[in-house]
């Protein structure tokens, strides 16, 4: 089955496959030398968006890999990974807001469809966990040596065709595209393939993008003495 034009991802998909309930815990990604945090939504100012990158053990265990297989002038940049339902919810909302605002000519249903290919409906439902509540969810990048963020022919988060990964774009784009991708998916990850940045490992995504019959993690909380909120 070809995945490549369904990345608006429904909750009908997700009840094929068995839901995770891995009590795996998450951990937090900062203070490791071999990536650069950047937590983006914190970053740009959205409320309750948190100051760390927190993700599932695993998650973080396979990115360790990613970075050590990249080639030495480049970089691993993690973006965001595990996200509370709250924040979820205004990203969606904002997401919808551009997607109409952009597709004046659109019908509802259709503002609907082309947004969720850029932002899942906030649910913390067990069969059908909002992708990053799991913390099987994470948000990638490249920087050069310097920690420069690279261009990759699109802006993060832009819900448009040039963020599909596999989009007609520049080669030196298309060229570090591929080796995010790669490395990426040599560490066990699948991509969501409407964004070039988003990865999943151990979700009800990963497993429907791998043709897996059950999910590993099911959404999740952070640690009671989490102070990274």
């Amino acid at each position: 089955m070809s995945h490549e034009r369904t990345a608006a991802l429904t909750r009908e998909m997700a009840k094929t496959i068995s839901a995770g309930c891995s009590d795996e815990p998450l951990v937090q990604v900062a203070h490791n030398s071999k990536w650069i945090t950047h937590p983006i939504y914190h970053r740009q100012g959205i409320r309750g968006a948190l100051t760390d990158i927190w993700v599932r053990k695993g998650v973080y265990e396979r990115l360790s890999k990613v970075a050590d297989a990249l080639q030495p002038h480049y970089r691993l940049v993690l973006l965001d990974g595990w996200r509370p339902k709250e924040v979820q919810a205004l990203l969606y909302r904002e997401m919808h807001l551009t997607v109409a605002r952009n597709n004046p000519h659109l019908k509802e249903e259709e503002v609907d469809h082309l947004t969720q290919q850029f932002a899942s409906l906030p649910s913390e439902d067990p069969v059908s966990p909002s992708p990053h509540l799991t913390g099987g969810s994470v948000d990638l990048t490249l920087a050069d040596q310097t920690g420069r963020l690279l261009d990759m022919g699109s802006k993060f988060d832009d819900p448009n065709d040039r963020s599909w990964t596999s989009a007609p774009v520049e080669p030196l784009y298309a060229e570090r595209r591929t080796t995010l991708l790669e490395a990426t998916r040599a560490a066990g990850f699948t991509n969501l393939p409407s964004e070039w940045w988003h990865y999943d490992y151990g979700n009800w995504v990963w497993a429907w993008y791998s043709d897996q019959s059950a999910a590993c993690y099911g959404p999740t909380r952070l640690p009671r003495d989490s102070s990274a909120a």
